[in-house]
């Protein structure tokens, strides 16, 4: 029984830990802790604004709800508010059952890259979705947090609505996420200091109109976290399902070591094997809120 309480404890910490972590290391001071959030339209990759470019006193997020410690590396513009039609289809509270909704705030060290280069090139599509920053090409989004209200819930769904000029250009963006889930050279990814490997295509819901399912991992200081992502198209807009959850190698070898001794064999989500999944409920009621 200890060691399932104690794998409470740590899950309750993770995201404190995770914040300081990032504090410490890898900030250049260049405006990114103060960045906007994903739940305000970001200026994309490659629109010629330097990290401290203009337009960053643009929106406060109000559209949304509310901002967070999220980030882009260009800033915002358009007056850092996403396209009213995206904020209106957006989850909001109430809209799925046993779940609670808030804006997207992303952790520190995912904010301070949000934005950054990927390295190989040819794996952004797949970076640019795990980030707060508007993906190139889109004209804006926005990003929502979704957990369950069951205190044996171990996982977030991070959804983001991406809104694009039309229909052809959605689905240019969904065709090079698609080739980039199965490129050899991106099974292991970065961004600045965001490492990612283990990328897996996995097999997409027929949703909308066309979808695109992969599974990749990543260290964030001693923890280990893990997404299954989901993107549908739905006409011009693209919708993101990422179901992330945090392990402690550490702590979970401690209870195997515990059980080897005659401890207590607890059930927990805190395993090596154990990947998050896209609760059916959200995505269901996302898509039908696309029109």
């Amino acid at each position: 029984m200890k060691s399932a309480v104690s794998r409470v404890v740590v899950a309750a910490s993770v995201v404190a830990t995770l914040g300081l972590t990032a504090a410490c290391g890898g900030g250049d001071g260049g405006g990114r802790d103060g960045a906007k959030s994903s739940t305000e339209q970001a200026k994309p990759k490659g629109s010629g604004g330097g990290e401290s470019g203009g337009g960053e006193s643009g929106g406060t997020g109000a559209a949304d709800g509310g901002g967070g410690p999220g980030g882009t590396s260009g800033g915002s513009s358009g007056g850092g508010r996403a396209p009213a039609k995206l904020t209106a289809a957006s989850l909001a509270k109430g809209d799925v059952r046993g779940h609670d909704v808030a804006p997207r705030r992303p952790n520190k060290l995912e904010a301070a890259w949000a934005g950054a280069p990927a390295s190989p090139a040819a794996c952004a599509p797949l970076a640019d979705l795990l980030t707060p920053a508007t993906p190139p090409g889109a004209k804006g989004h926005v990003g929502r947090t979704v957990t369950g209200k069951s205190t044996r819930a171990m996982s977030t769904t991070d959804v983001e609505l991406y809104a694009y000029d039309d229909e052809d250009a959605a689905e240019r963006a969904l065709a090079d996420l698609r080739a980039a889930t199965k490129a050899k050279r991106c099974s292991a990814f970065r961004t600045g200091d965001l490492r990612y490997s283990g990328v897996k295509t996995l097999t997409a819901p027929d949703k909308g109109d066309g979808a695109v399912s992969y599974r990749l991992g990543g260290r964030q200081g001693e923890f280990v976290k893990r997404w299954t992502v989901t993107v549908v198209r739905k006409g011009s807009t693209l919708v993101s399902f990422a179901a992330s959850s945090l392990y402690d190698p550490q702590s979970v070898a401690r209870d195997d070591e515990s059980r080897e001794d005659g401890g207590f064999d607890q059930p927990t989500a805190d395993r090596a094997d154990t990947q998050p999944k896209v609760p059916a409920a959200v995505m269901d009621a996302q898509l039908a809120k696309v029109k």
